[in-house]
Protein backbone atom coordinates (compact mmCIF):
# COMPACT_ATOMS: atom_id res chain seq x y z
CA UNK A 1 0.00 0.00 0.00
CA UNK A 2 1.37 3.46 -0.93
CA UNK A 3 1.90 6.16 1.68
CA UNK A 4 -0.97 8.21 0.25
CA UNK A 5 -3.32 5.24 0.27
CA UNK A 6 -2.33 4.37 3.82
CA UNK A 7 -2.84 7.93 5.05
CA UNK A 8 -6.12 8.25 3.17
CA UNK A 9 -7.34 5.15 4.97
CA UNK A 10 -6.07 6.48 8.30
CA UNK A 11 -7.86 9.80 7.78
CA UNK A 12 -11.19 8.52 6.47
CA UNK A 13 -14.63 9.09 7.89
CA UNK A 14 -14.43 12.57 9.42
CA UNK A 15 -14.34 16.04 7.86
CA UNK A 16 -11.67 17.23 10.33
CA UNK A 17 -8.85 15.46 12.16
CA UNK A 18 -7.20 17.27 15.06
CA UNK A 19 -3.92 16.14 16.62
CA UNK A 20 -3.63 17.19 20.27
CA UNK A 21 -0.99 16.75 22.96
CA UNK A 22 -2.83 14.50 25.40
CA UNK A 23 -6.08 12.84 26.44
CA UNK A 24 -7.05 15.72 28.74
CA UNK A 25 -7.05 18.13 25.79
CA UNK A 26 -9.22 15.76 23.78
CA UNK A 27 -11.71 15.21 26.60
CA UNK A 28 -11.98 18.90 27.42
CA UNK A 29 -12.44 20.02 23.82
CA UNK A 30 -15.01 17.36 23.01
CA UNK A 31 -17.03 18.49 26.02
CA UNK A 32 -16.92 22.26 25.45
CA UNK A 33 -17.76 21.69 21.77
CA UNK A 34 -20.74 19.49 22.60
CA UNK A 35 -19.15 16.26 21.31
CA UNK A 36 -18.77 17.47 17.71
CA UNK A 37 -19.41 14.84 15.06
CA UNK A 38 -17.27 16.65 12.48
CA UNK A 39 -14.00 16.43 14.44
CA UNK A 40 -11.97 13.30 15.17
CA UNK A 41 -9.08 13.54 17.62
CA UNK A 42 -5.67 11.88 17.61
CA UNK A 43 -3.32 12.06 20.61
CA UNK A 44 0.32 12.81 19.81
CA UNK A 45 1.68 12.40 23.33
CA UNK A 46 3.49 15.73 23.68
CA UNK A 47 3.87 19.18 22.16
CA UNK A 48 6.72 18.33 19.79
CA UNK A 49 4.91 15.29 18.38
CA UNK A 50 1.87 17.23 17.12
CA UNK A 51 3.34 18.99 14.09
CA UNK A 52 5.06 16.09 12.21
CA UNK A 53 1.93 14.00 11.39
CA UNK A 54 0.05 17.15 10.38
CA UNK A 55 2.76 18.24 7.96
CA UNK A 56 3.12 14.72 6.54
CA UNK A 57 -0.61 14.56 5.82
CA UNK A 58 -0.59 17.91 4.01
CA UNK A 59 2.51 16.98 1.99
CA UNK A 60 0.58 13.97 0.76
CA UNK A 61 -2.41 16.09 -0.21
CA UNK A 62 -4.66 15.30 2.77
CA UNK A 63 -5.81 18.76 3.82
CA UNK A 64 -8.24 18.05 6.63
CA UNK A 65 -5.61 17.32 9.26
CA UNK A 66 -4.60 19.96 11.84
CA UNK A 67 -2.89 20.27 15.19
CA UNK A 68 -3.35 22.09 18.48
CA UNK A 69 -0.58 22.86 20.98
CA UNK A 70 -0.14 24.78 24.22
CA UNK A 71 1.43 28.22 23.94
CA UNK A 72 3.89 27.62 26.77
CA UNK A 73 6.34 30.57 26.74
CA UNK A 74 5.93 31.33 23.05
CA UNK A 75 3.43 33.63 21.33
CA UNK A 76 -0.02 32.50 20.27
CA UNK A 77 -0.69 32.42 16.53
CA UNK A 78 -4.43 33.13 16.93
CA UNK A 79 -4.15 36.11 14.54
CA UNK A 80 -3.16 33.64 11.80
CA UNK A 81 -5.74 30.92 12.48
CA UNK A 82 -7.76 31.85 9.41
CA UNK A 83 -4.74 31.79 7.09
CA UNK A 84 -4.44 28.86 4.70
CA UNK A 85 -0.89 27.95 5.71
CA UNK A 86 -1.68 27.72 9.44
CA UNK A 87 -1.79 24.01 10.14
CA UNK A 88 -1.01 23.96 13.87
CA UNK A 89 -2.95 26.23 16.24
CA UNK A 90 -1.16 27.66 19.29
CA UNK A 91 -3.66 28.76 21.94
CA UNK A 92 -3.58 32.22 23.58
CA UNK A 93 -3.46 30.89 27.16
CA UNK A 94 -0.33 29.21 28.45
CA UNK A 95 -1.82 25.70 28.52
CA UNK A 96 -5.18 24.11 27.69
CA UNK A 97 -5.85 23.53 31.41
CA UNK A 98 -5.97 27.30 31.92
CA UNK A 99 -9.38 27.38 30.23
CA UNK A 100 -10.76 24.98 32.85
CA UNK A 101 -9.69 27.14 35.81
CA UNK A 102 -13.21 28.52 36.09
CA UNK A 103 -14.47 28.58 39.69
CA UNK A 104 -18.15 28.48 38.70
CA UNK A 105 -17.63 25.56 36.34
CA UNK A 106 -15.49 23.68 38.88
CA UNK A 107 -18.09 24.25 41.61
CA UNK A 108 -21.02 23.14 39.44
CA UNK A 109 -19.38 20.28 37.53
CA UNK A 110 -20.69 16.77 38.08
CA UNK A 111 -17.45 15.53 39.69
CA UNK A 112 -17.35 18.08 42.49
CA UNK A 113 -17.98 15.85 45.49
CA UNK A 114 -16.06 17.44 48.38
CA UNK A 115 -18.70 20.08 49.25
CA UNK A 116 -16.51 23.12 48.63
CA UNK A 117 -18.06 26.56 48.17
CA UNK A 118 -17.58 28.50 44.94
CA UNK A 119 -15.87 31.29 46.88
CA UNK A 120 -13.65 28.72 48.55
CA UNK A 121 -12.67 27.30 45.16
CA UNK A 122 -11.77 30.77 43.86
CA UNK A 123 -9.70 31.45 46.98
CA UNK A 124 -7.85 28.16 46.50
CA UNK A 125 -7.25 28.93 42.81
CA UNK A 126 -5.76 32.29 43.79
CA UNK A 127 -3.64 30.67 46.53
CA UNK A 128 -2.25 28.10 44.10
CA UNK A 129 -1.48 30.84 41.59
CA UNK A 130 0.35 32.82 44.30
CA UNK A 131 2.89 29.97 44.60
CA UNK A 132 4.07 30.36 41.00
CA UNK A 133 5.77 33.74 40.32
CA UNK A 134 9.35 32.74 41.23
CA UNK A 135 8.94 29.24 39.76
CA UNK A 136 7.59 30.73 36.53
CA UNK A 137 10.43 33.26 36.51
CA UNK A 138 12.92 30.38 36.67
CA UNK A 139 11.15 28.58 33.82
CA UNK A 140 11.04 31.75 31.73
CA UNK A 141 14.73 32.52 32.18
CA UNK A 142 15.63 28.93 31.29
CA UNK A 143 13.45 29.24 28.20
CA UNK A 144 15.17 32.49 27.22
CA UNK A 145 18.63 30.97 27.69
CA UNK A 146 17.62 27.97 25.59
CA UNK A 147 16.21 30.24 22.92
CA UNK A 148 19.41 32.27 22.76
CA UNK A 149 21.57 29.17 22.54
CA UNK A 150 19.49 27.67 19.74
CA UNK A 151 18.84 30.83 17.73
CA UNK A 152 20.09 30.25 14.17
CA UNK A 153 21.24 26.75 15.20
CA UNK A 154 22.55 25.04 12.04
CA UNK A 155 20.30 22.50 10.35
CA UNK A 156 21.55 18.99 9.63
CA UNK A 157 23.75 18.83 6.53
CA UNK A 158 22.98 16.74 3.48
CA UNK A 159 24.57 13.30 3.37
CA UNK A 160 26.31 13.98 0.08
CA UNK A 161 26.65 16.51 -2.71
CA UNK A 162 26.27 15.82 -6.40
CA UNK A 163 29.10 16.43 -8.89
CA UNK A 164 28.13 16.35 -12.57
CA UNK A 165 30.80 14.76 -14.75
CA UNK A 166 31.56 15.68 -18.36
CA UNK A 167 29.32 12.92 -19.70
CA UNK A 168 26.35 14.27 -17.73
CA UNK A 169 26.39 11.58 -15.07
CA UNK A 170 25.95 12.82 -11.50
CA UNK A 171 28.45 11.43 -9.04
CA UNK A 172 27.54 11.51 -5.35
CA UNK A 173 30.38 12.75 -3.16
CA UNK A 174 30.34 12.14 0.60
CA UNK A 175 31.08 14.80 3.19
CA UNK A 176 34.63 15.38 4.34
CA UNK A 177 35.67 16.26 7.88
CA UNK A 178 36.64 19.73 6.68
CA UNK A 179 33.16 20.24 5.23
CA UNK A 180 31.56 18.99 8.44
CA UNK A 181 33.61 21.45 10.48
CA UNK A 182 32.77 24.29 8.12
CA UNK A 183 29.07 23.46 8.29
CA UNK A 184 29.12 23.85 12.08
CA UNK A 185 31.41 26.87 12.33
CA UNK A 186 30.59 28.90 9.21
CA UNK A 187 27.17 28.01 7.78
CA UNK A 188 25.28 30.38 10.09
CA UNK A 189 25.82 33.10 12.67
CA UNK A 190 25.13 30.61 15.46
CA UNK A 191 28.67 29.44 16.16
CA UNK A 192 30.11 32.96 16.20
CA UNK A 193 27.41 34.18 18.57
CA UNK A 194 27.66 31.38 21.14
CA UNK A 195 30.56 32.90 23.12
CA UNK A 196 28.88 36.31 23.43
CA UNK A 197 25.58 34.69 24.41
CA UNK A 198 27.27 32.58 27.09
CA UNK A 199 29.29 35.51 28.39
CA UNK A 200 26.15 37.65 28.71
CA UNK A 201 24.27 35.08 30.76
CA UNK A 202 27.46 34.21 32.65
CA UNK A 203 28.20 37.77 33.70
CA UNK A 204 27.98 38.32 37.48
CA UNK A 205 24.44 38.93 38.67
CA UNK A 206 22.85 38.86 35.20
CA UNK A 207 20.70 35.77 35.79
CA UNK A 208 19.57 37.14 39.16
CA UNK A 209 18.51 40.41 37.49
CA UNK A 210 16.55 38.56 34.81
CA UNK A 211 14.88 36.39 37.46
CA UNK A 212 13.87 39.48 39.43
CA UNK A 213 12.42 41.13 36.32
CA UNK A 214 10.46 38.00 35.41
CA UNK A 215 9.23 37.56 38.99
CA UNK A 216 8.08 41.19 39.12
CA UNK A 217 6.16 40.74 35.86
CA UNK A 218 4.49 37.57 37.12
CA UNK A 219 3.53 39.20 40.41
CA UNK A 220 1.95 42.08 38.49
CA UNK A 221 0.02 39.53 36.45
CA UNK A 222 -1.10 37.85 39.66
CA UNK A 223 -2.35 41.14 41.13
CA UNK A 224 -4.20 42.06 37.92
CA UNK A 225 -6.08 38.76 37.90
CA UNK A 226 -4.72 37.84 34.47
CA UNK A 227 -2.81 34.91 35.93
CA UNK A 228 -5.50 32.54 34.63
CA UNK A 229 -4.12 33.03 31.12
CA UNK A 230 -0.42 33.36 31.90
CA UNK A 231 0.39 30.97 34.76
CA UNK A 232 0.91 27.22 34.50
CA UNK A 233 -2.59 25.76 34.29
CA UNK A 234 -1.40 22.17 34.56
CA UNK A 235 0.03 22.64 38.03
CA UNK A 236 -3.03 24.49 39.34
CA UNK A 237 -5.47 22.13 37.65
CA UNK A 238 -4.03 19.05 39.33
CA UNK A 239 -4.20 20.64 42.76
CA UNK A 240 -7.70 22.06 42.38
CA UNK A 241 -8.91 18.68 41.17
CA UNK A 242 -7.72 17.12 44.42
CA UNK A 243 -9.34 19.97 46.34
CA UNK A 244 -12.85 19.39 44.96
CA UNK A 245 -12.91 15.81 43.64
CA UNK A 246 -12.42 12.51 45.44
CA UNK A 247 -12.36 9.75 42.79
CA UNK A 248 -14.33 6.66 43.75
CA UNK A 249 -12.95 4.41 41.02
CA UNK A 250 -9.77 3.97 39.04
CA UNK A 251 -9.52 5.92 35.82
CA UNK A 252 -8.12 8.95 34.03
CA UNK A 253 -9.09 11.42 36.72
CA UNK A 254 -7.55 14.55 35.19
CA UNK A 255 -9.23 13.88 31.84
CA UNK A 256 -12.55 13.03 33.48
CA UNK A 257 -12.44 16.19 35.58
CA UNK A 258 -11.62 18.38 32.57
CA UNK A 259 -14.45 16.75 30.65
CA UNK A 260 -16.89 17.44 33.48
CA UNK A 261 -15.87 21.11 33.64
CA UNK A 262 -16.15 21.43 29.87
CA UNK A 263 -19.64 19.93 29.86
CA UNK A 264 -20.86 22.54 32.36
CA UNK A 265 -19.25 25.38 30.37
CA UNK A 266 -20.93 24.14 27.18
CA UNK A 267 -24.40 23.70 28.69
CA UNK A 268 -24.24 27.12 30.34
CA UNK A 269 -22.87 28.96 27.28
CA UNK A 270 -19.62 30.02 28.91
CA UNK A 271 -17.22 28.33 26.50
CA UNK A 272 -14.03 30.45 26.35
CA UNK A 273 -14.03 32.70 23.28
CA UNK A 274 -10.61 31.45 22.11
CA UNK A 275 -11.93 27.92 21.81
CA UNK A 276 -15.11 29.03 20.03
CA UNK A 277 -12.82 30.71 17.50
CA UNK A 278 -10.73 27.55 17.24
CA UNK A 279 -13.67 25.38 16.25
CA UNK A 280 -14.90 27.96 13.74
CA UNK A 281 -11.40 28.19 12.24
CA UNK A 282 -11.23 24.41 11.85
CA UNK A 283 -14.65 24.29 10.21
CA UNK A 284 -13.76 27.13 7.84
CA UNK A 285 -10.55 25.35 6.84
CA UNK A 286 -12.56 22.47 5.36
CA UNK A 287 -15.45 24.55 4.03
CA UNK A 288 -18.02 23.82 6.74
CA UNK A 289 -20.39 26.66 7.71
Amino acid sequence: MSIVAHLSSFYSGSPIYLWVEDALTREYLTAIWGYPVEIAFYIAGNNAAVRPPVEIAHREGIHRVYGLIDRDFRKSNIAKWSQKNTLVFRIPRLEIENYALDAAAIYNCSLHNRNRTQDGIQIELNRLASLQPIWLACRRVLSEIGGELHREFPSDPKLSTGITLEDGVTFEKGMTLEEAEQHITSSSNWFAQVPSCISTWNSPGYIRIQLEIAESNHRATLLSGNWVAEFSGKEIFRQIRNYVYQPKTNGSHDSDFANSIGEWQFVNNVVPDDLIQLRLALRNKVGLP
